[in-house]
């Protein structure tokens, strides 16, 4: 058996460890004959055991700077919007971080999921776009812009970027197109509304209760921000303010919302 004298001067100070090592000689006494390594470690094993001491499951990357974008289509037009937060998990680090960007002048990405691929994405895309420009001497359909975002992804699939795309462009006829897609390209197409990041739950509730076909721009842009703005206040990770993008046949309105700022 160890020397209890010996063991409490090697901690001169009371600590965690001293506590737990004591309490463990009351439950359950170390197997005697062993060096004082293996008390220290018979220590620890205690403190790791129990509840007090540990730590929560790790948090998904997806999850690591927020964010909350959304889509939504109207009579001959369409809205993207998203928040504005970049955090490092719950610590805020910018509130005015753009995930909402712009093609050409009726097309438009929102990136959710982590900053620095989708910062990285984007500059991918517009070589994609710009090369494509010069090629056909004219600007991308949005349901091309779709595929080739998606080819893009799938073709990163064993390293994939910790992104999840919204698309939202005019096609043929200025008819709306948006869709959005997983890390690796799968698309989901949708005729009313699309989400993505962490506030997709609440997205998917406030978009549900609020949506109504063929919405003339105005009406739009009222829908889309209290979609928005309603559902950001019930994701910690998202918030302070949105941006919002308003597309017609003819302009581009932008806009900045201001939100509940913690």
């Amino acid at each position: 058996m160890l020397d209890r004298v010996a063991i409490g001067a090697r901690f001169t100070r009371p600590g965690p460890l001293t506590f737990a090592l004591a309490s463990s000689w009351k439950l359950e006494s170390p197997p005697s004959q062993h060096s004082a390594n293996t008390a220290l470690r018979f220590a620890y094993s205690s403190l790791s055991s129990s509840s007090k001491f540990q730590q929560s499951p790790p948090m998904s990357i997806f999850e690591y700077n927020g964010s909350a974008v959304v889509a939504m289509v109207g009579k001959n037009c369409f809205a993207i919007a998203s928040d504005r937060r970049l955090g490092v998990q719950l610590q805020t680090i910018a509130t005015d971080f753009q995930k909402i960007y712009k093609v050409h002048d009726k097309l438009f990405i929102g990136l959710s999921g982590l900053a620095t691929d989708a910062q990285t994405l984007y500059q991918r895309l517009v070589f994609r776009h710009k090369l494509y420009e010069l090629r056909e001497e004219r600007n991308m359909k949005p349901e091309t812009f779709a595929s080739l975002v998606s080819a893009l992804l799938y073709e990163k699939r064993f390293g994939p970027y910790f992104c999840q795309p919204v698309i939202a462009g005019l096609g043929d006829e200025n008819k709306p197109f948006i869709c959005t897609m997983d890390s690796i390209g799968a698309k989901e197409l949708a005729k009313d509304f699309v989400v993505s990041g962490t506030a997709s739950e609440s997205l998917y509730g406030a978009c549900e209760a609020m949506f109504k076909p063929d919405m003339e721009p105005e009406e739009l842009f009222e829908t889309i921000s209290q979609a928005l703005l309603s559902s950001v206040d019930r994701d910690c990770l998202s918030g302070w303010g949105g941006h919002v993008y308003v597309v017609t046949p003819t302009e581009v309105t932008e806009r900045i919302l201001k939100g509940r700022m913690d």
